[in-house]
């Protein structure tokens, strides 16, 4: 009787699911005219286009975008989308504060000056407008350039070519706070005027974060958007940290199933919640070791320290960093020349630098509260 009951209410939960309508606009804006290009945006507006499909989206997708063409996508969003359950709004590509306005760059935007910056660009808050106008449930994310305007040297982070110097107290580099996020939910790629990176590969870190964790089982959106924020800051090294302002009134999971979570997932989940003095201490210890953070946070949450001081937690991630350098430099020397062998070393690093436990100890011992790491003794 009772896994019929259970079975009953997991069909009608993923029943309530599928009825619900989704919609999603994607903008993704790359091949600027008058700025610097970008390398990723439309990957990245492809591969959220196909995530958010999976989990029931009706997808509508606008890549090199003018502003007019901009501003026709918002309106034919607003009308065509309105009474959906579910809106999201997706933007991949350059993005300024001007003057504490949230602006998006289609690729018609012309930066020679700040009145032009001004007319050919579009105000978040037009977006933030189309959302709330659309569904009970707004969602805006915003995988947009952070880097300095007025850097015109090309790097990782993106943004816009150098801006004239008599706009320099106007515009700040990426985008700055909502404040006030009624009924919406905002995710940004990085923190408030920090960097966001455009990535090596074929997408940047945070829309690869994004699509990998978008769907997991059981989880409502904001502890989705922690395990992406997580992610980012762990694989960058603490250069990029993802930044979520919320104001939704009730819970939106992209699936409905109740599974538990891997022991990926579970760390990244526990590192949110360690103190920002912590989060300094190992992004300090992990960068003498010149090693990836997350086997540091795996042996900091790990570890009762309630009743250490701050010199013996200390020593215990310094101890844990020198464990890690040494599995690593033995695995460097393991049959270099068996392509096999060289495949399953490739794979146990890069597992080991995503913070899995060398040991079977490790990874079966359970695990106290991620608050205790907030207690040691000072």
């Amino acid at each position: 009787m009772r896994f019929l009951f259970a079975l009953l209410l997991i069909l009608s939960t993923a029943a309530a699911a599928m009825a619900e309508r989704r919609v999603a606009l994607v903008v993704a804006d790359d091949d600027y005219r008058l700025i610097r290009p970008l390398a990723n945006p439309v990957n990245d507006g492809e591969a959220i286009e196909a995530a958010l499909k999976k989990f029931g989206f009706a997808v509508v997708l606008e890549t090199n975008r003018d502003l007019r063409r901009m501003r026709r996508a918002l309106d034919d969003f607003r009308e065509d989308a309105k009474g959906a359950d579910v809106a999201l709004v997706y933007f991949s590509g350059h993005g300024v504060e001007i003057s504490g306005d949230n602006r998006l760059l289609p690729v018609d935007a012309d930066a020679s000056s700040l009145d032009a910056l001004k007319r050919t660009s579009l105000p978040l808050e037009e977006v933030r407008d189309a959302v709330a106008a659309t569904a009970k449930v707004g969602l805006i994310v915003l995988d947009a350039c952070r880097r300095d305007p007025f850097t015109a040297s090309a790097g990782e982070g993106r943004g816009a070519t150098a801006l004239a110097k008599d706009v320099s107290d106007k515009v700040r580099p990426g985008l700055g706070r909502i404040g006030k996020a009624e009924n919406i939910l905002f995710a940004f790629a990085s923190a408030p005027g920090e960097t966001a990176a455009d990535g090596s590969g074929q997408n940047s870190p945070f829309t690869a974060a994004l699509t990998k964790y978008l769907g997991t089982d059981g989880l409502e959106i904001r502890s989705v958007l922690t395990l992406v924020q997580q992610e980012v800051y762990d694989l960058t090294r603490g250069k990029q940290l993802p930044y979520v302002e919320s104001g939704l009134p009730q819970l939106f999971f992209a699936t409905s199933t109740r599974e538990q979570l891997p022991e990926r997932e579970r760390l990244l989940l526990a590192m949110a919640e360690v103190t920002p003095e912590m989060r300094g201490e190992v992004e300090r210890i992990a960068s003498d070791a010149d090693m990836p953070l997350a086997p540091l946070y795996g042996a900091l949450i790990s570890t009762d320290a309630s009743h250490l001081s701050a010199e013996s937690l200390d020593a215990r991630l310094r101890e844990a960093a020198d464990a890690f350098v040494k599995v690593r430099s033995e695995m460097k020397v393991l049959g270099p020349s068996d392509p096999q062998v060289s495949a399953l070393r490739q794979q146990a690093q890069e597992q080991l630098s995503l913070g899995a436990p060398s040991t079977p100890r490790g990874q079966n011992s359970p695990r106290p509260p991620a608050s205790t790491v907030c207690r040691a003794r000072r």
